[in-house]
């Protein structure tokens, strides 16, 4: 079965990487037994980081992947996504929830991350 954020991640990579724009995914999302997310954990890994991380000019900028309203409601940040994003903005990065590659698109011009 598909993912509809899925796919829409893959093709905000596929933007991001037309746009020579340095980023990477953030895979914290998937089961796992206790043993490996007790490993994740004491190595680092942290619940409601944002699914895409961007380096631009020295600064963090992050992408909330979600699915945006179709015939079902559209996704939303659960109490750790929203806390981390606090923690984040506090430390002096950006992160915006994204719907789609156009609101990517916004995002890449209003950081100024797009070289013309």
């Amino acid at each position: 079965m598909r993912h509809e954020e899925d796919d829409i991640q893959k093709a905000i990579c596929q933007y991001l990487d037309i746009r020579k724009i340095c980023y990477w995914a953030v895979p914290n999302g998937g089961s796992r037994s206790k043993i490996e997310g007790a490993k994740l954990k004491a190595t680092g890994t942290k619940s409601g980081v944002p699914d895409i991380t961007i380096v631009h000019d020295g600064l963090y900028y992050g992408l909330e992947v979600k699915k945006p309203s179709t015939s079902t409601p559209k996704g939303y940040l659960s109490k750790n996504q929203k806390s981390m994003i606090s923690k984040i903005e506090k430390a002096g990065g950006e992160v915006k929830v994204v719907y789609s590659v156009a609101d990517v698109v916004e995002c890449t011009m209003t950081w100024g991350l797009l070289r013309v």
